[in-house]
């Protein structure tokens, strides 16, 4: 892989994480909040149903599917063809995706109460949880059409090397909601419909502040229904929407079993979703961020059928992937009682609350390298145009998560769904792995292994010195100082385990710290 190369992508990775992790902080905000008002009662049992819904839908038709659909084929263009026939397939691709999302967007509503009633059978038995949810749920069901506008954009400006603004727009839908559970939340009953309206108000937004950027580089609105290139994305497309189908029925498939409180326990549904939100943490900040960021340079590479630097790009990112992801997953499983503890447990949120959602994320934790790989790995297959093989395997791997659920769900309660997903996650990642290495020609898993190994061991030292820590400090100090501490000295002895394990991304982490990526000019951004 050329440095070039590697810099661009180190430079892509270091915005999206600067931007994610804003929004995760805003996130954060939110649930703490979130958290405060309402606990793990009837309404935020009902939000998290009702926003479940788009928000699934929105992987589903709109920026998952949409950028790895979308990007290969607009860099394809970029790269092969003329910059006007480049802007004609990008106005026939909006073209047809408005008309998709407005409809799906005004069925959702109408539809509302049956999608309640299928996604949370559980919720039949109380009526006052049943009638509050499909309320939320027309409310916030056209939110889909806004965010699937917004990943229009978002692969638009991503195709061309633009990462900044787009990876803006959950900041935005964030700093909306923390505005309502502040100033009306309190002020409405029940409050958590004026949280409904923020989110509406956040997708407007978000979908406003990615015009200027594309209209900058060059967009310009069309009506423009047919094109030779849009026949052929939308021919990806399907199958990817598919796959999306299949992790996001997994999905439905745990909050459907979360929801039936006298096996898993009351409560069940928030405890997860707040143990998720937790785990999604260092995967968007670095797994999602870093697949997001290398999806255009080898969907490049693909194009000139470079498979040497294709491999190249893949190991280096999936290597850096697993340095950062395996000591967070450590680190997440030593301190996850303390740290939802000290985010969430005030006012509604009790102890019983934090119990729950501390042992799912526990289980979550385990498959958390697995969760970012599979980001990764799933988007060489689109940079190779191939959408088919990853539908598969995500496939199989939903049924073997059902069958997981089913029999772990009785014994473990909430934590056997957290077990079960990351156990059928970690299958995926390594025959998605496997099936790449077939279709390169060239080994992946044992080129691997050897940083992978040390990394762990590191990893595992650190998350015992992080338990120890806490242990001896967290009666001393206030809980949130002693959890900072905690995590700073996890971050030096890893480091230093690092340094004597012979870690070799250490070595380049350091090198871009002294010399960032981040702060350096790259044609595109």
């Amino acid at each position: 892989m050329s440095a070039s190369a590697l810099h661009r992508i180190a430079r892509s990775t270091g915005v999206l994480t600067l931007t994610t992790g804003a929004s995760r902080l805003l996130g954060f905000v939110r649930d703490v909040l979130l958290a405060g008002l309402f606990g793990t009662g009837i309404q935020a049992q009902a939000f998290v149903i009702a926003f479940r819904i788009p928000n699934l839908l929105r992987d589903l038709v709109a920026e998952g599917a949409v950028t790895s659909a979308f990007v290969p084929v607009l860099t394809w263009y970029r790269t092969k063809e003329p910059p006007e026939e480049f802007w004609r397939l990008s106005q026939a691709l909006l073209v047809r995706l408005a008309v998709f999302v407005l409809l799906l967007g005004l069925a959702g509503a109408l539809a509302a109460e049956p999608i309640v009633r299928l996604i949370a059978p559980g919720f039949a038995r109380d009526p006052e949880k049943l009638a509050l949810t499909v309320r939320l749920t027309r409310i916030l069901f056209p939110f889909i059409t806004l965010v699937g506008l917004w990943a229009y954009f978002m692969g638009l400006l991503n195709s061309l090397h633009h990462f900044a603004m787009p990876s803006l727009g959950p900041a935005i839908l964030n700093v909306a909601m923390i505005m309502a559970c502040v100033w009306v939340v309190p002020r409405v009953e029940p409050g958590v419909l004026a949280l409904a309206v923020a989110v509406i108000a956040g997708g407007i937004v978000q979908l406003a502040i990615q015009l200027p950027p594309a209209v900058r580089l060059g967009f310009r609105f069309r009506w423009r229904w047919r094109h030779p290139g849009s026949e052929r994305i939308m021919r990806l497309l399907g199958p990817r929407m598919m796959g999306s189908a299949v992790y996001q029925a997994s999905v439905l498939i745990d909050t459907a079993l979360a929801s039936l409180a006298m096996v898993v326990g009351e409560g069940a549904v928030a405890a997860l979703y707040f143990a998720n939100r937790l785990v999604q943490l260092p995967m968007a900040l670095f797994g999602t961020a870093s697949a997001q960021a290398s999806l255009p340079s080898l969907a490049e590479q693909a194009a000139h059928q470079d498979w040497e630097a294709f491999s190249a790009t893949l190991l280096s990112v999936l290597r850096m992937v697993g340095f950062v992801i395996v000591p967070a997953a450590a680190g997440l499983i030593a301190l996850a009682f303390p740290i939802v503890s000290t985010l969430f447990e005030h006012g509604a949120f009790d102890h019983r609350s934090t119990i729950m959602t501390a042992q799912a994320l526990g289980c979550y934790a385990l498959g958390l390298l697995a969760y970012s790989a599979s980001k990764v790995l799933t988007g060489a297959f689109y940079a190779l145009q191939d959408t088919r093989t990853p539908v598969r395997l995500a496939a199989e791997a939903l049924a073997v998560n059902v069958l997981l659920s089913l029999a772990l769900m009785w014994p473990l309660r909430l934590n056997g769904l957290a077990l079960a997903a990351a156990m059928s996650n970690t299958l995926n990642a390594v025959r998605l792995t496997l099936r790449l290495e077939h279709r390169l020609n060239r080994p992946l898993l044992a080129p691997l292994r050897e940083p992978l190994l040390p990394i762990a061991a590191a990893s595992l030292l650190m998350g015992l010195g992080c338990w120890g820590a806490h242990r001896a400090l967290g009666e001393a100090l206030p809980s949130w100082l002693a959890l900072l501490l905690v995590i700073a000295l996890g971050a030096l002895l890893y480091a230093l385990a690092c340094r004597l394990l012979r870690v070799r991304e250490l070595a380049t982490v350091i090198r871009w710290l002294g010399n960032p990526p981040l702060l350096q000019p790259f044609a595109g951004e």
